[in-house]
């Protein structure tokens, strides 16, 4: 990659990614059936001069790819789950998941900071709604931009967001915490005791579901160690213990119909085209 930009301790790139799917063209009355999706990196935004997430291809891939080794011998809650179609899941290490799990269950238990952020934190299209919708988006320095996702003919325009510094950064984190201790903490009236009631927590895997849900506006593999809290929020670690990618996995149902119908256009498609060939 090129032409990055210093911000602090972090690294800037000027632009992101346009991602689109795309599978049908007809050339001399015969058709010639493609359905791929593909990445046009234009610049991303990262963390540190080499960004440790592996890039998605978007291969149509049955039963998914695993890559990496890991012998899942983990709780139950945090095993890996066989995956869906067309994802791309990398494995890290046992050990390397529980410690992370270990982490982030200590981190959520107390309003103290156990987490530490010493690289850049990516805030992913679904957790940066999520930080405007609660009108939180003042709370921390930061950088925005948008990719666009194409599914058919539409584009659908996301926009995410990178914080300026490790303070900005745990500033990020702390608008997401708050509300994953307090689920009211937003909604109900600043400072009463609804606002400030303590609820449940979650951690568990991300299951077949959630990763179907997400595959097609991720441009990065899911890369361990990964988890899900309270059913809504995808956080992911680097190898080093570090919280690198928030995500808010609600945002995207808004567009599972639309993927939906693009694929079931792509089997028609598909069907009619081996019918062609075999007349």
């Amino acid at each position: 990659m090129k032409n990055f930009i210093p911000v602090g301790e972090f690294v800037f790139i000027p632009e992101i990614l346009y991602f689109k799917p795309a599978f049908l063209q007809q050339e001399n009355n015969m058709f010639h059936f493609k359905c791929f999706a593909f990445i046009c990196i234009l610049g991303l935004l990262v963390g540190c001069a080499s960004y440790p997430k592996e890039l998605s291809d978007h291969k149509l891939i049955p039963g998914g790819e695993y890559s990496g080794k890991a012998n899942n011998y983990r709780p139950k809650e945090i095993k890996y789950q066989k995956l869906p179609d067309n994802v791309q899941y990398v494995l890290a290490n046992d050990d390397i998941v529980i410690e992370a799990y270990n982490k982030l269950k200590a981190d959520l238990a107390t309003d103290d900071a156990i987490i530490q952020f010493e690289k850049a934190l990516l805030i992913m299209p679904g957790a940066w709604a999520r930080i405007d919708e609660v009108k939180q988006t003042g709370a921390f320095n930061k950088r925005t931009r948008t990719y666009g996702v194409g599914i058919g003919n539409e584009t659908i325009k996301l926009r995410y967001a990178v914080p300026k510094t490790k303070k900005s950064s745990m500033n990020a984190w702390n608008v997401i915490k708050h509300e994953i201790r307090r689920p009211a903490y937003y909604t109900a009236e600043p400072g009463s005791e609804e606002a400030n009631a303590l609820g449940e927590i979650s951690i568990r895997s991300i299951n077949a579901e959630e990763m179907s849900t997400i595959v097609w506006f991720n441009p990065f593999k899911i890369v361990e160690p990964t988890f899900v809290v309270n059913d809504k929020y995808l956080i992911e670690f680097d190898n080093d213990g570090n919280i690198d990618v928030i995500d808010y996995l609600p945002y995207y149902l808004q567009y599972n119909d639309k993927v939906k119908a693009y694929f079931e256009e792509y089997e028609k498609r598909k069907l009619e085209y081996e019918q062609f060939q075999q007349k």
